[in-house]
Parts: structure tokens; sequence; C-alpha cells
């Protein structure tokens, strides 16, 4: 019998929950397809297919889309993820994706598998995951075997992101996670924090690969969705109230605790042109930096004309500042 293809965008939230996604296809019997990274080819479908006023890293969600389209899948996996927090939201244009893709791609609307997460409680999730493993007929018992082991390889996944190692490190091992441990962190003398939605951090294409380049500058980092999201302070004496956004509420205490930390020397904020949750996190970092500590901070937005060039000065800039900083020079 025919295995049934899921493509997986890969993009924004394949950059949180792939772990769990590829295990709970897999253990139901299903073929995993995944987009390549991203490249200038996809970006451009992605900019061709979206309506103009999103950030990049949705238009470069519709590549993602158009690239698995034009596989032989015979279905792509667009979830709709309202909430991860209860109480908290996530933005809208996340919240409407199943319905902007079906917009972008008409003729292959019913090709777009999805689901309805959210408000965030748990017996919902699972029941939405149920449901969906019901549709391809699975019988009830395994769909709920594949969740566990789903969840299992998820909660995994997360141990080994706050134990000290990115998204890319652990993706890259994620069938053997335990290697992980072989690997040397923060070998470098200096530390610096990169606060952002992890779709923007993690596209190396986008990003324009700026974890790899402050490794090459002899900088180790840290990433805010390496923070444990539980275990971080709230700042109430400074934000007496949460942000409406999950997403955004994250990155704002991995923000504000990379400020506070004194073995960060420097904090660097990465988000899409556009993005107005970024744009309240950031004006908050700044507010937060100038009354409390003063740290180096860089902010560093993306779009398509975002080049290369541009980036590496600001990031060489910002690392001599930090250096002068850290060595007591200014």
């Amino acid at each position: 019998m025919k295995k049934i293809k899921i493509g997986i965008p890969r993009g924004l939230y394949y950059y949180m929950y792939f772990p769990f996604w590829c295990t709970f296809f897999k253990s139901l019997g299903m073929e995993i397809v995944l987009s390549p990274t991203t490249n200038k080819g996809i970006l451009n479908d992605g900019v061709r297919y979206s309506v103009d006023d999103i950030c990049i890293s949705v238009k470069a969600y519709h590549g993602h889309v158009k690239y698995l389209l034009n596989k032989d899948v015979d279905y792509v996996f667009v979830p709709r993820i309202v909430s991860e927090e209860k109480h908290k939201y996530n933005c809208p244009k996340l919240t409407a994706l199943p319905d902007l893709i079906k917009s972008a791609f008409p003729e292959d609307k019913d090709k777009i598998l999805t689901l309805n997460l959210g408000p965030f409680q748990r017996e919902e999730y699972r029941f939405a995951f149920y449901t969906l493993g019901k549709k391809f007929a699975v019988k009830e018992s395994l769909v709920k075997e594949a969740y566990k082991k789903a969840e299992k390889i998820q909660r995994t996944a997360e141990r080994y992101l706050h134990s000290g190692f990115n998204t890319l490190q652990v993706y890259e091992k994620i069938d053997d996670p335990s290697s992980l441990l072989k690997n040397e962190k923060n070998k470098n003398n200096m530390l610096v924090g990169v606060v952002g939605f992890p779709y923007d951090v993690y596209d190396t294409f986008l990003s324009s690969s700026l974890l790899k380049r402050l490794n090459d500058m002899g900088i180790d980092v840290l990433v805010s969705n390496m923070l444990d999201y539980n275990g971080l302070p709230k700042y109430r004496d400074f934000a007496p109230r949460d942000l409406f956004w999950y997403q955004g509420n994250y990155v704002l205490r991995a923000g504000l605790y990379f400020l506070s930390s004194t073995s960060i020397d420097g904090v660097i904020s990465m988000s899409s042109f556009g993005c107005g949750l970024s744009s309240i996190y950031t004006k908050m970092m700044d507010i937060y930096n100038n009354t409390h500590h003063r740290k180096p901070l860089l902010h560093l937005v993306i779009d398509e004309q975002t080049g290369e060039a541009g980036m590496v000065t600001r990031l060489e800039a910002f690392t001599d500042l930090a250096k002068l900083k850290k060595e007591g020079e200014l």
C-alpha cells in the first residue's frame, strides 16, 4: 500500500514543533517530505504568491508551500495555531495562515491539511490531533500511541534546547539527541544573547546565517528560545502586565533577562520589517536598557531587500563595542 506523503514547509512553526509533527505522522505510517532551507527561488515564489503587507517570514512560507505543491505530496500540513498559552494569542497572520495559503493556491486548497489548535488547552490539542489521525482511517489506539510518542520526542527536543543547544543543532540530531552531549559549549570568551521569533533567527537565508557569523567571529550565542519560558522572570517592576501575544512575551522576557545578566556581553534582536509584535518588544528592550544596564544592544530588521554586506558591517561594529565594554574601556 502506497504511503501517504505529508509535506511540511520549513518555515514558521516548523522551528518550534517539527519534532512533534514529524513523529506523529511517521508513527501513523506516513512519509514526511520537507521543503529545503529557504533560498532565493523559494523567497521569490513566496513574494509572488503572497499579499504585500505581511512579513518576510510569512512570504517565505508561501514559497515553501509552493515548492511542496510542485512535488508529489498528498497533503501540505498548515496548522492554525491560535494560542500556545492560556489567555495569550498568536500573530493574526499566523492564526489565519491556512486561509492565506488556500487563498494563494485555490487550485490546491484540498491538499492543504490543517487543524485548529487553541485557545490553549491540553485536552483540545490532544483532541485536534486525534481527529486528524482518524481522518486517515487510522485506528484510535494507533493515533493515541502516535500522539504519546510525539509528545515524548517534543519534550526531549525542548529539554536539550534548554540545556544549551540551539534549534538547528537539536534538529540535526533529532534521531539521536544524546549525541549532542559530545559537543563543546561556550568555548569562546564572549557570549551574546540573540532574541527573536525562532522562524526569523533560525532561517539561515533570511537571517543571513546570523548564528554562524557570530560563531565565526569567536562569539558564543544564546538564543531566546533556548531559555525555559516558565523559568524566566516576569520583571513586573518594569512590565506590570503581560503582552497580548505569547511569542512576544517569550522574546521580551528573554531579552530583559539577557540585558540583566552579567554573563551576557551584548544583545541582538532580529525581527521582520512590518512586524507589529516586534516593534513593541524591541522598544521595551530599548527603554529597559537605557534605564538599567546600558548594555550593547543591536536591532536587526530583515526584509526582501536585506543584504549581507550591511549586516556584516553592523555585526562587526556591535562586536567591537561589546568587546570594549567587556574589557572596561567604555
